[in-house]
């Protein structure tokens, strides 16, 4: 076999492992506890409007790959729980933004904060080396995930 095509098999072989860890890992993540009312979708639209906002229900929508009127109903009981706000687009006079509250932007780092502490506890079960090798995967996750977005970007 040659050189490249070794290459590509060794590539492929490792996407499978990878794909099938993170498929195992993200629901692991997801089932992970959360404090009470906040479920995963939430705790994922709450970073995001943290992160990004003001934003859109529909830039929303398309950052979380869901359709805008499943958002539209998942921002209005963000916002019957006080944990986002809307607003107007002042560069769209139809359009609304939607915000954290403070009371969203609490209840959003306390889930995380569990979450990251779960995730911990379990990281500080691994060796040294374990470790290490998580932080040297956590460096080319990175750069993997640049390119992906720069391929998406094409």
């Amino acid at each position: 076999m040659s050189s490249q095509r070794q290459s590509e098999a060794n590539a492929s072989e490792i996407a499978t492992l990878l794909h099938d860890q993170f498929s195992r890992l993200t629901r692991q993540m997801r089932n992970m506890d959360l404090p009470h009312g906040m479920t995963p979708e939430r705790l994922s639209a709450l970073s995001v409007i943290e992160k990004r906002g003001p934003i859109s229900v529909t830039a929303l929508a398309d950052t979380e790959m869901v359709r805008p009127a499943t958002m539209s109903r998942m921002v209005s009981a963000l916002v019957d729980d006080g944990l986002v706000k809307r607003s107007e687009d002042k560069n769209d006079g139809r359009g609304v933004l939607v915000s954290s509250t403070a009371k969203g932007r609490r209840a959003q780092q306390r889930a995380e904060q569990q979450r990251l502490q779960h995730f911990a506890e379990a990281l500080g079960a691994l060796s040294p080396d374990q470790l290490g090798a998580m932080r040297s995967l956590a460096s080319a996750l990175e750069r993997l995930t640049l390119l992906l977005e720069e391929s998406a970007d094409r």
